[in-house]
């Protein structure tokens, strides 16, 4: 704690403890390095020789410097609290070494007068408690200067039993200010119960009461007293356990405690009420020690609290006298030792105990040594080591085997005397304490030879609970491997074997050796190494696998041959369950380390041991499903084999296995299909014929599998593949359902009008069959459609696809060939329907020959007038007229003479419209007349000083033109005009009249002229040259206007 205030006597100077420079030795080989992960600390003990450990115990002096002669000091919660020989105290806080308080005794006597003997500190260094060898006592509380007299207290005090369970774990202002109720042992030999309140009231005394509760017989000083509470048996009483100590006995009290309030007091009464002689005859019960030591010591190690204002019980104990020690643990058994330890020549013994089973100490074992005549004068506990303080020198002894493991010299100074050892359990100090210093003992790494002791004693689980390093690990595996081997544990002895550094070899053959009896053993073994392979050590992981798989199959076949034995009849069901347990482990096996196993190999091993259901288990989860189906198909297992296809992902199999399974399973294996998006229904064609191609022909009630497949791929799925359509339509025609003859059929309908059951399908699927949205024409090829529709005499089915592909007469003449008038009808008006929806009245001759078609077929063929005559009512292209040489050359007109007198009022009434349009037609041409006659005598005003339109320069000098918008030209400057904006055969056309104009006769060039006027003339090449010309370019090809150089 006070490290850079401490002289470390122990610590070699200059040299490092961090590198020993180790050798770096490399490890080959199979074996994997069992100490690749955790290597050599500083601690370890297998250290090279020559190469000495560091301590684990060092003894350093605090440099700080006393005000007086020091009397005593203890230490408790990181508080040091030192009396001195002139009556004041200090305390210092080790978690602020700066901050020391001094405490003074309230009191008029001198130091001459008073001198203080001793001081005792509760656990959490709040409490503290002086006395002196007068009997005066004080008490003093946390944060106090002056130490308060104790006026009950007229004793020596010896020892003090803190009620640490309250203390510890009050957390409440008020309960933190109390001692509650404490033991107190006197010099007279009288124990006390007594409760101290730290109020502020000077004038009332801090000591609630002072009880005393028991005397010793002899009276001796008690040096040490120590109490703990239990629950009774039954839960309903608190219960106690005193341990008294004095020069030479300890004692042990039990009983029932009285605690009827918080603030009653008294606990001990009833404890110690049956032991007292004047009420009763219970003595109690004592371990005498003869020796000759002036002062014993009572000492306890208490761990620190784990969790925060939670107790801490005491685990060990230890008592120092005039002979031996000794110690008890949670179990309640304690052990003696000589303080004479240090010698040599040791002899154990037994100290008898009255063999009752209340007793707290129900063992002890001494230890007795020639002749010593130093004894200790003050002793500690740590959790592995007594440690004494002699008059010279300080040591240490494993409490776990009795051995020295240090000894040092006390560096003291002339004069100076060695007082006493103190321990703080919660901050894990240890102080040696003179009347001139003070001396830290500092623990590192106690627990670090732990290990060793335990494995020594053969206590496995406690070495390796204490083992820090991988070798230390190994090594008590090892040892631990080889105890459960001889006693015949084969299968804990693997597991330890496993994690120990003993060979591969020498283990494996030593399981070899026992032969059937240890294979249950090397296989537990073998799994345990895999478990612990690095990933990287791909071929220790594969063989080891390997041969674990062998081990298995062996197994499990030789359980099978038991079974099948006659002898093992009486026990078949519990060989059956051990081997499904087998086959259950090396499934799991295969699921956890199937990456390390070779595939050949397994398939191998499992073939040649005859397990049909393992190898189909591994195969399925090293995901090789194509040997999976394999072997289900050879067995004829279809179901199962379209359950595999089911469980995996990988298409090809299903293109692979689809024919072979299409022809046993066809439902099931579709609704595989329909599961799986992923597939492509090209591939999957060869199966899809495969139903086509059955030799047994199927069932009429039975469905098309390959039909409802391509039916989903083309209306579900939206496929535009012109082969699947082609397909589809392919299967629909040759599908061998027929036709069921004994369907009734009404007498007023002809059988044709009524589809074949196999044609429903097919038509269904011409009618909302997908098109192209480019061309609205099917993806199946409509020429093969009609092929194959005709080969297989589909009729219906032609009619729809003359339908789809235009050919109206056809469909028409094919439909009144098979007698359906109805079909007929509605192929003229789906022609009809056509030519409206291309944006055009369509061609009406051949709407009306098609109607044509259908009256002829009703008039000739039906002979039904009445039929014919509703014709015409459904289209207005056939008239009366145009059907009338269809009638026979002598009928009755009295059904249809209606229709002929409409038809004659139709005629006179179109004939008189075309009178009158004929009337209208004459009268304009006469207009149109007088109007060109009127344009020959139009003029325009001109003035003088007119200028050309074009050139700018006077009208009036040659040749000129004028138009009605008032611009004017002259003639060959709008030729020039009119050239740029005629068309090519206008310009070619302008270019001969010209040339033929100088060259022609005066005869002719009066026409020539006249044909130019109407050229030019015809329009004002300004204002219709402006709409002509507005996609003109500004600057034509070619041209470089320099205008827009920089």
């Amino acid at each position: 704690m006070f490290d850079e205030y401490v002289e470390h006597a122990s610590a070699p100077p200059g040299r490092s403890q961090a590198n020993y420079g180790l050798p770096n030795v490399k490890y080959e080989g199979f074996e994997p390095n069992p100490f690749e992960e955790d290597p050599m600390s500083p601690n370890d003990s297998s250290f090279p020789a020559g190469i000495s450990q560091p301590p684990i115990f060092e003894l350093g002096r605090v440099q700080y410097t006393l005000p007086a002669p020091l009397v005593h000091m203890e230490s408790s919660s990181y508080i040091l609290t030192m009396a001195f020989s002139n009556n004041t105290l200090r305390q210092l806080n080790l978690r602020q070494p700066d901050a020391v308080a001094s405490i003074t005794l309230t009191t008029k006597k001198s130091p001459s007068e008073l001198t203080i003997y001793r001081t005792f500190m509760d656990p959490t260094g709040k409490h503290t408690i002086i006395t002196t060898e007068q009997g005066d006592n004080f008490y003093a509380y946390d944060g106090w200067t002056k130490a308060r007299p104790l006026a009950k207290f007229r004793m020596v005090i010896e020892s003090v039993a803190w009620n640490e369970g309250v203390i510890q774990g009050s957390s409440t202002t008020n309960k933190a200010a109390s001692t509650r109720e404490i033991l107190i042992g006197a010099r007279n030999g009288t124990i006390y119960e007594s409760v101290i309140d730290a109020h502020d009231d000077f004038f009332k005394s801090q000591d609630r009461y002072l009880n005393a509760l028991f005397t010793l017989p002899d009276k001796q000083p008690i040096y040490g007293v120590k109490f703990e509470t239990y629950s009774s048996p039954d839960a309903k009483s608190r219960r106690g356990a005193v341990l008294v100590t004095t020069a030479t006995r300890i004692y042990e009290f039990q009983g029932a405690l009285d605690k009827k309030g918080e603030d009653s007091g008294k606990l001990f009464e009833p404890l110690f009420e049956p032991y007292r002689a004047q009420s009763g005859t219970t003595p109690p019960k004592f371990i005498e020690i003869p020796g000759h030591l002036a002062r014993s010591e009572l000492r306890f190690y208490t761990p620190a609290p784990t969790l925060k204002g939670s107790a801490s019980t005491s685990r060990q104990l230890g008592w120092l006298t005039g002979e031996p020690i000794f110690f008890i643990c949670r179990t309640f058994r304690m052990r003696l030792l000589m303080p004479s330890i240090l010698g040599s020549g040791a002899y154990r013994g037994t100290v008898p105990l009255p063999p009752t089973s209340d007793n707290l100490i129900d063992s002890a074992s001494l230890l007795h040594y020639p002749s010593s005549s130093d004894v200790p004068i003050s002793m500690c506990l740590s959790e592995f080591h007594f440690i004494f303080l002699f008059r010279d020198r300080i040591c240490a002894v494993s409490n776990l085997d009795e051995r020295l493991v240090w000894e040092e010299n006390l560096p003291l100074k002339p004069n100076e005397t060695a007082l006493g050892l103190t321990s703080d359990p919660k901050s894990g100090t240890y102080w040696l304490f003179t009347d001139a210093a003070l001396f830290e003992l500092v623990l590192k790494d106690e627990d670090r030879d732990v290990w060793s002791v335990y494995l020594k004693q053969d206590s496995y689980d406690l070495a390796l609970k204490y083992s820090k390093t991988a070798p230390h690990r190994a090594q008590v595996y090892s040892a631990y491997a080889k105890h459960q081997f001889d006693q015949g544990n084969y299968i804990s002895a693997a597991q330890s074997y496993a994690q120990s550094a003993t060979s591969f070899e020498q283990i494996t053959l030593a399981f070899l050796d026992l032969g059937e009896q240890g294979r249950d053993g090397l296989r537990s073994y073998l799994y345990a190494r895999l478990e612990r392979c690095g990933k990287g050590e791909l071929t220790q992981r594969m063989l080891l696998a390997t041969w674990l798989v062998e081990f298995y199959l062996s197994k499990i076949n030789t359980l099978d041959d038991i079974i099948a034995s006659e002898g093992a009849s009486h026990d078949v069901d519990n060989l059956k369950a051990e081997q499904a347990l087998l086959e259950d482990e090396l499934r799991s096996f295969f699921d956890t380390y199937k990456a390390n196993l070779d595939k050949k190999t397994v398939y191998d091993l499992i073939l040649n041991h005859g397990r049909e259901d393992v190898f189909l288990y591994y195969a399925t989860v090293v995901g090789d499903f194509e040997k999976v189906l394999e072997h289900h198909i050879m067995d004829e297992a279809w179901l199962k084999a379209v359950d595999v296809l089911n469980r995996q992902i990988n298409v090809d199999l299903y293109y692979r296995f689809s024919p072979v399974l299409m022809q046993h399973a066809p439902k099931e294996i579709v609704d595989s299909w329909l599961r799986q998006p992923a597939l492509d229904p090209i591939k999957l064609i060869p199966a899809l014929l495969q139903q086509q191609n059955q030799l047994t022909p199927q069932s009429p009630l039975s469905s098309n599998q390959a039909i409802r497949y391509l039916q989903h791929v083309v209306f579900t799925a939206r496929s535009t593949s012109p082969t699947i359509h082609n397909l589809l339509l392919t299967l629909l025609v040759t599908s061998s359902v027929k036709r069921d003859n004994s369907t009734a059929t009404p007498a007023a309908v002809e059988p044709s009008s009524i589809p074949a059951e196999s044609d429903l399908p097919l038509l269904r699927f011409l009618s909302t069959a997908p098109v192209d949205p480019i061309t609205a024409r099917p993806y199946y090829d409509l020429d093969y459609a009609l092929r194959l529709c005709k080969q297989h005499n589909r009729l219906q089915a032609c009619v729809h696809i003359y339908a789809k592909m235009a050919m109206w007469e056809e469909s028409v003449d094919l439909a009144l060939e098979m007698g359906d008038l109805e079909l007929a009808k509605v192929n003229c008006e789906r022609a009809t329907e056509d030519a409206t929806t291309a944006g055009a009245s369509g061609d009406e001759g051949l709407r009306k020959r098609l109607w044509l078609k259908v009256a002829k077929f009703v008039v000739q063929e039906q002979n039904d007038i009445k039929t014919a005559m509703r014709l015409l009512d459904n289209t207005p292209l056939v008239k009366i007229e145009d059907i009338l040489p269809f009638f026979p050359d002598f009928v009755v007109i009295d059904d249809f003479k209606e229709e002929i007198c409409n038809a004659l009022e139709s005629y006179s009434a179109h004939i008189d419209a075309l009178k009158a349009d004929m009337d209208e037609a004459t009268k304009s041409a006469e207009a149109i007349k007088n109007d060109i006659k009127n344009l020959q005598n139009r003029f325009v005003t001109l003035e003088a000083s007119e200028k050309c339109s074009i050139c700018g320069l006077n009208l009036l000098t040659r040749q000129f033109y004028v138009f009605p918008c008032q611009h004017c030209f002259h003639a060959d400057c709008l030729i020039g005009q009119v050239k740029e904006y005629l068309p090519a055969p206008a310009l070619r056309r302008l270019i001969t009249l010209q040339n033929n104009l100088k060259t022609d006769a005066e005869a002719k060039a009066e026409k020539i002229r006249d044909e130019l006027d109407d050229m030019l003339a015809s329009s004002c090449p300004l204002c219709e040259g402006v709409v002509v010309g507005l996609d003109k370019p500004f600057i034509a090809p070619g041209e470089v206007d320099d205008s827009w150089a920089l």
